[in-house]
């Protein structure tokens, strides 16, 4: 058994510190994706393309967002995280093919 990768066990707590200290700085400065404005920024589209996305149901109720008074949608970080991934995903693979 190799004992000196037990060595560095000790830097555990340290790295955690510093990832905890990190998530922090990061709520604290990076601005909320919840308004239609915020999520058209963070996607580099327009809010007109927002509307369209929702139009065309790539953007789900319930999912992506949930319209608060029956009227104004409130986006779900998480969802539009993985939305943002799976758009630019898809146009990298359309670059490369073309």
């Amino acid at each position: 058994m190799n004992f000196e990768a037990f060595n560095n066990l000790e830097l555990i707590p340290r790295l955690l510190k510093q990832v905890e200290l990190m998530a922090e700085r990061m709520a604290k400065y990076a601005p909320p994706i919840t308004t239609k404005k915020e999520v058209a920024k963070f996607l580099g589209k327009s809010e007109r393309t927002i509307n369209n996305y929702i139009e065309r149901g790539l953007l789900k109720d319930g999912y992506h967002f949930y319209r608060k008074n029956g009227r104004i949608p409130v986006f779900i970080e998480e969802a539009i995280f993985k939305f943002r991934d799976e758009l630019y995903k898809g146009i990298a693979y359309e670059e490369i093919t073309i």
